[in-house]
């Protein structure tokens, strides 16, 4: 399905495309962290990005058997409205004690009775 975009959504994907593709090549530059990526923009044309093009992608089954677990991110995961509904109790609320007599209460019910 192609959806009709403005020229400004256009100009504002091509734009975030090409960051986000600078920024995985910033993560293989700066932190030798390996990455691939896959994007298919709305009119079908297909983008990848492979930090070092001599290493495939793990699989699913790769990614499994590895000794740290594998983190999988969706949508929901960055879901702005997600925190709308969460419901934050009150507060308990505290009774402080009055405070009992002290010393100087006592001494200035000895003074009074004089």
């Amino acid at each position: 399905m192609v959806v009709a975009m403005s020229r400004v959504k256009q100009e504002q994907l091509r734009k975030r495309r090409n960051n986000l593709l600078r920024r995985h090549n910033d993560f293989w530059r700066l932190y030798s962290i390996r990455s691939w990526l896959i994007m298919e923009m709305p009119n079908g044309r297909i983008y990848t990005y492979r930090s070092n093009p001599e290493i495939v992608a793990p699989t699913e089954n790769e990614m499994r058997l590895r000794a740290q677990p594998t983190v999988h991110r969706t949508p929901l995961d960055y879901n702005p409205d997600a925190h709308r509904n969460l419901h934050i109790p009150k507060p308990p609320i505290f009774e402080i004690p009055r405070r009992g007599k002290s010393f100087w209460d006592y001494f200035n019910t000895l003074e009074s009775s004089n």
